[in-house]
């Protein structure tokens, strides 16, 4: 039986990553499309808006690795097998919300400060986009 309970929670585990892989990957993308779409035609909401995604997704990866390093201070015998291998699964989408709360209630200054370089970048002024 604990060879069955170890291979499930070996799967499990490696689902696990595999889905985050690609979830990290889909965001990348969808970021880098965002900036990528971004030019002197751009209005002050588009570069708000990526640069909220940005922030957000450097916020997500921030909290991401404190769980990591708390992860990696546990004692060994400290697991709940498949009951928290599927908590962990949930786990990820949780830090998502967190970061885009995070970023939405505290962080204009960060974003603020993104889109103002941005528009000196592409010589954006706001009579141009309104």
């Amino acid at each position: 039986m604990a060879v069955s309970t170890d291979y499930s929670s070996s799967y499990l585990s490696v689902m696990n990553q595999q889905a985050q892989n690609l979830t990290d990957s889909k965001k990348t993308g969808d970021i880098t499309r965002q900036a990528e779409s971004l030019g002197k035609g751009s209005s002050t909401e588009d570069l708000k808006s990526a640069m909220k995604s940005f922030e957000s997704y450097f916020v997500e990866q921030m909290i991401k690795e404190v769980k990591k390093t708390n992860d990696a201070l546990k004692p060994d015998d400290d697991t709940d097998g498949w009951a928290g291998q599927m908590s962990d699964m949930y786990m990820d989408s949780t830090i998502s919300t967190l970061a885009s709360q995070i970023v939405d209630k505290y962080g204009d200054n960060f974003t603020d400060e993104m889109v103002d370089h941005m528009k000196l970048e592409y010589g954006i002024t706001d009579d141009d986009n309104n």
